[in-house]
């Protein structure tokens, strides 16, 4: 099945939508049935068509058969609101279920004992007032969409502890707790298989998870009870404070403060179930201009890595073929780059439509040189790093973490693509072959991390 029409991720926040427009999306419907399969749902009211149609009366269950219908009629009211699951989430479930990855993660464990007070995030937890409007909606998706209820829950105790940590007060570190926890809802509306690992996802499928925040944002600014201020830092999440981030390409203090949180943290939960430790220091090393540098300390504090939490000796993770991918684009970067400005010319680089591009490149030639490396001589870094397993460790995570770096500077080009059409196209199309690497065209939860 095709994905649904979705505004684009360069657009500015769309208008506010119909009620069922949203929330009735193909892959949203079919979990709802997949969930009404396997325990009842019912109707919390009658249900009735934009034109006054009655189609179910109260109490009655609704099955699959009976979502069908509701889905061929425009609904006066969000389908979240006018149905019900049998034994659905809530607040004290939710606190359950953040105890039971306590308990049985230690990273996590690692984390609220140093965030000063271990059990505040299962208190904030109980204490929660969820919406009735999203009670459904994270039934559904504890049910049918399991990845993404694992990772929002995890981002929620992430998020919370970097609040404890940074002494935010009682009444903000709330809103970011229901924030985190709802930050990918939007990703109900996706089509399911453009998630799945080794999917290779095409430049336009791409969109419709780069979407992804506008959508969040738009059911959740309209859901009664649910704050502002966490619905502007759903929208925000994905957003750099270099500029590199989407759905808008926001920078430094246009985002919002809570925003800022929950990139750190979705990012953080993102590396420790996909990677190690060191790896995450490595990135919040490296990328403190993308992200809120308090966050980012308070991130390290709590995690503290060490050579003991990667996952298997330096030696056999790191590869000569990211140094080689390395190479090749550092060195094919300086004739492209003088080519790229021959063609903006009169306009200076930092005034040009590539501007990003120019700021970007120079960025990761900096990293490289953050990292303890020389940019010029990265074929030698092996070398180097042999029989020092703490220099070998740094390199691996450098490595790995450069490659993803240039993997999302590829996806930043092609959302930049519409201002990018007076330009010779073949520059480019170079520049994109050396940023991607062999496995760039599948779906990896880490491609979405930064």
């Amino acid at each position: 099945m095709p994905p649904p029409e979705s505004p684009m991720p360069a657009m500015s926040v769309p208008p506010a939508v119909a009620g069922a427009g949203l929330e009735e999306s193909p892959y949203y419907l079919q979990a709802v049935a997949a969930l009404a399969r396997s325990r009842a749902v019912v109707a919390q009211d009658d249900i009735y068509s934009s034109q006054g149609m009655k189609l179910a009366s109260k109490g009655v269950q609704v099955g699959p058969a009976l979502l069908e219908r509701l889905a061929q009629h425009k609904l006066t009211a969000p389908l979240d609101e006018l149905l019900a699951s049998e034994r659905p989430i809530n607040s004290t479930t939710l606190a359950l279920e953040a105890c039971k990855i306590i308990e049985h993660d230690r990273i996590y464990a690692r984390m609220v004992n140093r965030s000063g007070d271990p059990l505040a995030v299962k208190h904030a937890l109980e204490a929660l007032a969820i919406p009735r409007k999203l009670l459904l909606r994270l039934t559904v998706m504890r049910e049918q969409r399991r990845a993404i209820f694992d990772h929002s829950l995890r981002t929620g105790i992430i998020a919370y502890t970097l609040a404890q940590c940074l002494g935010l007060p009682a009444a903000e570190r709330d809103k970011l707790l229901i924030g985190a926890l709802c930050h990918d809802v939007g990703e109900m509306h996706t089509d399911p298989a453009l998630l799945e690992r080794g999917h290779a996802i095409t430049p336009q499928e791409r969109r419709y998870i780069h979407v992804h925040p506008l959508s969040s944002y738009v059911l959740l600014r309209g859901t009664e009870g649910f704050p502002a201020a966490a619905a502007l830092a759903v929208l925000h999440h994905h957003e750099r404070l270099d500029g590199s981030g989407y759905p808008h390409g926001l920078r430094c203090e246009a985002i919002s403060s809570l925003g800022k949180l929950i990139a750190v943290a979705d990012v953080a939960e993102t590396v420790i179930r996909r990677f190690d430790l060191p790896r995450l220091d490595m990135l919040a090393r490296l990328h403190h201009g993308r992200f809120d540098h308090a966050a980012v300390d308070a991130l390290r504090d709590l995690i503290r890595a060490t050579e003991k939490d990667a996952l298997g000796t330096p030696q056999e993770l790191v590869s000569g073929a990211q140094l080689q991918h390395l190479s090749q684009l550092l060195q094919g970067w300086l004739p492209l780059r003088s080519l790229l400005i021959a063609q903006i010319a009169p306009l200076a680089p930092e005034q040009s439509p590539l501007a990003f591009l120019f700021e970007r490149m120079s960025t990761i030639r900096q990293l490289i040189v953050r990292a303890g490396f020389d940019p010029d001589h990265v074929g030698g870094m092996l070398d180097i790093a042999r029989g020092d397993s703490a220099i070998m460790l740094e390199l691996r995570s450098m490595l790995d973490e450069m490659e993803w770096l240039l993997l999302d500077l590829a996806h930043e080009i092609d959302r930049h693509a519409p201002d990018l059409g007076s330009l010779p196209a073949r520059p480019l199309s170079h520049l994109l072959q050396l940023l991607r690497p062999a496995w760039s065209g599948r779906c990896d939860d880490g491609a979405a991390f930064i």
